[in-house]
């Protein structure tokens, strides 16, 4: 999945400041961040809830004991939906009375008193096992700023058994211990789910963090692997220096250099890839990635959760913390929601007030529930942390629920050409020989031998065109000695005598190699007038028309100035750029290729890409750009097209990823904390971008529905509630129904496909 090296950037200062002092304090239970609270002191045993929700549910899984005993919250919770069931039994015989027109003889009345007092006796132990805790909770997220109807649910709750108790000891006839039960379990098992829910939708950072093994094996004297002696110790206590033994199959625990031992490293979580890459001394390793074969000795870098991995964790903390317009939409919303609802609440109990105080409460506390912003304070937050989880398990990390948001508008796509579309490696893509032309060979008739020399010059020079010959002729060539020319070494080569075979080597910078062979023949490799002192031939020729049209670069190789092979060199489109681009096509957005290519090499792209997408106005091409250019481009396409997106490497493209409105950098890796842009893809996978796109616009759709359920369900409900239509029972029931909507509703974006839809199984 990542790389990472140096600072974290790609935000400005304003949602740095916020997204700090957001991260200041997190929930002990579902990991978000608890806004406006500081962090409580490390030596403290308190812990710290963004909701009540959250407080219950950490308090069920937390309980210690012995394995297989029950938990005494769960306990807690049993007891009183127990109690709460029997008294439903004793309220409904007590209905009886109201629903059949029944004489009351003087038997019923003497069994209904007693129900009355077995009502209460029973619903007391539901107050104080469900509306204690409720009460503390709310207590405790006032004293940190945290302004919730739990509260207000506890008042009315407490109001509704207060009267009741009155009733019962008076000698009234109307008790309703029944309603203030029923709202407290309906309350504290919809709070639950509503944690549970959080928890769900951000746990991809615990399966992040369980990535780092816990114990490490730490060298405490000689540390050379035959006799050191290791101790086992915890991965946190990992220091820059340590040296540590990493066996087979083990995850590194800290971003190290390897020090002695040979092995290959799957570094699939950063790079997206599962090709394993050879590691030997003096190569970097990074915390999180699997060692496949042999062990080795391991010199920390960085202290535990401090490299790779704390850079990868902290960037999804601020992730989450960052709020997007939609977020900063329903934040306000909820915060007139706590005294709007409160003065309603106390309005409708003053208009029922004497029409019968029992009533009156019951009727306030309606309110008070279905007004209850749960499914409204869930609508945007946990439809974006699900969309953070569910785009970083797919090697795609979102800076903020803002990037989702506007990348959800995107309507146009600029690509950067070197190193984004392309691999940014040169690569032979056409050979030409003097066979090509029918003229017979000078020398070395058998193209074997060709390939043997020309690969023995490229091994001594580390041009890049020189590696891509080099390359293809080790792809290509069929000679039997060729695997020692390629080396290029002359220890290796010595053994079967090739070093016999050139000799005076000599390198032109930026021109090529020239090398004399045994029989005396001046042997070069290089550019094409370096190859021929400027002579002109058949194939040279050829070779010029040739790299016009392909728009490719130059490698000749020539004895005695006559010219014997010539190799013409470009960059390669990634494997995966054209269904990429093709499925950018398919959703209807424009994409532009920036590039500082001067106009021929573009124009041969330009016919290369419509041959592969089948279409010939598929993709623009702007060529011959500096960096300056390119912003122009963007910024003039965004006053025509709207919002924009730019595709870059995220080093020589900071200023085209800045002034995008969004800016995606191509195969961050371990090097997520590239600046200006506010998406990073992990790896260069192209595909990606319409997967990212497609994601970010089926979560705008999900906050919209949500929002639009939450507002919509609130207006209703306590427009009902206030004229007296909605019995406290079903007001708490309806508000589970709807959290539970917002909660599946986004959740939905676990199983998304790619195909712009949600997969179902």
């Amino acid at each position: 999945m990542l790389m990472i090296e140096g600072n974290i950037h790609g935000t400005n200062s304003g949602d740095q400041r916020n997204c700090q002092e957001s991260v200041q304090a997190e929930c002990a239970w579902c990991s978000l961040p608890v806004a406006g609270v500081a962090p409580s002191d490390p030596s403290s045993n308190e812990s710290i809830y963004c909701c009540y929700g959250c407080r219950f549910a950490h308090a069920v899984t937390e309980e210690k004991g012995d394995e297989g005993a029950i938990r005494w919250t769960v306990v807690r919770l049993g007891i009183a939906v127990f109690f709460t069931m029997n008294l439903m039994a004793f309220t409904m015989t007590m209905w009886s009375l109201d629903v059949y027109d029944v004489k009351v003889d003087p038997f019923q009345q003497k069994l209904f008193e007693v129900f009355r007092w077995l009502s209460m006796l029973f619903g007391l132990p539901v107050l104080m096992l469900l509306g204690w805790p409720l009460l503390q909770g709310a207590l405790a997220s006032w004293k940190q700023k945290i302004y919730s109807t739990d509260l207000l649910v506890a008042t009315g709750v407490a109001s509704a058994f207060g009267i009741s108790v009155f009733n019962v000891l008076t000698g009234r006839p109307n008790v309703y211990f029944e309603v203030g039960a029923m709202v407290l379990v309906a309350v504290t098992l919809g709070r639950w789910l509503e944690a549970t829910g959080k928890q769900k939708a951000t746990e991809v950072l615990d399966q992040l963090s369980a990535m780092l093994p816990a114990k490490a094996r730490l060298l405490t004297s000689d540390r050379s692997r035959e006799s050191g002696r290791e101790e086992e110790v915890d991965s946190a206590s990992l220091q820059v220096g340590h040296h540590i033994r990493v066996a087979a199959g083990d995850r590194f625990p800290a971003d190290g250099r390897v020090v002695s031992g040979h092995t290959t490293v799957d570094e699939q979580i950063f790079t997206g890839e599962s090709r394993p890459v050879g590691r030997e001394p003096g190569d970097s390793v990074l915390a999180g990635t699997v060692n496949l074969e042999g062990d080795v000795i391991v010199e920390c870098s960085c202290a535990f959760r401090e490299g790779s991995f704390g850079r990868l964790l902290k960037l999804m903390q601020e992730a989450r913390a960052a709020r997007g317009p939609y977020q900063k939409l329903a934040d306000r919303a909820s915060m007139w929601f706590f005294p709007a609802i409160s003065l309603l609440s106390l309005v409708t109990l003053i208009l029922h007030w004497k029409t019968d105080v029992g009533q009156a409460v019951q009727h306030s506390l309606s309110v008070l529930l279905i007004a209850c912003p749960c499914a409204l304070g869930l609508a945007t937050p946990l439809a974006v942390w699900t969309s953070l989880s569910t785009a970083i398990r797919n090697q795609v990390l979102f800076r903020s629920g803002e990037s989702i948001e506007r990348l959800a508008t995107a309507g146009s796509v600029f690509l950067d050409k070197t190193g984004t579309l392309t691999t940014g490696q040169p690569r032979v893509v056409h050979v030409l020989n003097r066979e090509t032309i029918n003229q017979p060979l000078f020398t070395n008739p058998d193209p074997a031998e060709t390939d043997f020399i020309c690969a023995l010059l490229s091994a001594r020079s580390m041009h890049p065109f020189s590696k891509a010959v080099t390359q293809y002729l080790a792809s290509h060539s069929m000679t039997p000695r060729f695997a020692l020319s390629a080396c290029g070494t002359a220890a290796e080569s010595s053994q079967d005598g090739i070093t016999d075979v050139i000799h005076s080597v000599r390198t032109f910078s930026g021109r090529g190699v020239e090398a004399l062979d045994q029989h005396g023949h001046r042997l070069r490799l290089g550019s094409l007038s370096f190859a021929t002192s400027g002579t002109e031939s058949p194939l040279s020729a050829l070779a010029s028309r040739n790299a016009d049209q392909l728009a490719a670069s130059v490698v000749a190789f020539s004895v005695d100035d006559e010219l014997l092979r010539v190799f013409l060199i470009n960059e390669s489109i990634r494997e995966e750029a054209v269904e990429g681009l093709s499925s950018l096509y398919t959703m209807g957005l424009p994409v532009t290729v920036l590039t500082g290519d001067r106009k021929t090499r573009a124009d041969a792209l330009a016919q290369e890409l419509a041959g592969h997408l089948g279409k010939k106005n598929a993709v623009s091409i702007l060529s011959e750009l500096r960096p300056q250019d390119k912003v122009a481009a963007i910024q003039s396409d965004r006053q025509s097209q709207g919002s924009t997106v730019m595709i870059g490497d995220g080093i020589n493209d900071a200023p085209a990823l800045a002034v995008a409105d969004v800016g995606i950098a191509m195969g961050c890796g371990a090097d997520v904390s590239r600046e200006s842009a506010q998406v990073c893809l992990l790896s260069n996978d192209l595909r990606r971008i319409a997967w990212a796109i497609q994601l970010a616009r089926l979560t705008r759709r999900i906050i919209r529905q949500n929002l639009f359920w939450a507002f919509g369900y609130n207006a209703v409900g306590v427009v009902l509630a206030v004229f007296g239509l909605l019995n406290p029972a079903f007001a708490a029931a309806l508000m589970i129904i709807s959290s539970l909507l917002v909660i599946s509703n986004s959740l939905r974006l676990m199983a998304f496909d790619g195909s712009g839809s949600i997969h179902h199984a």
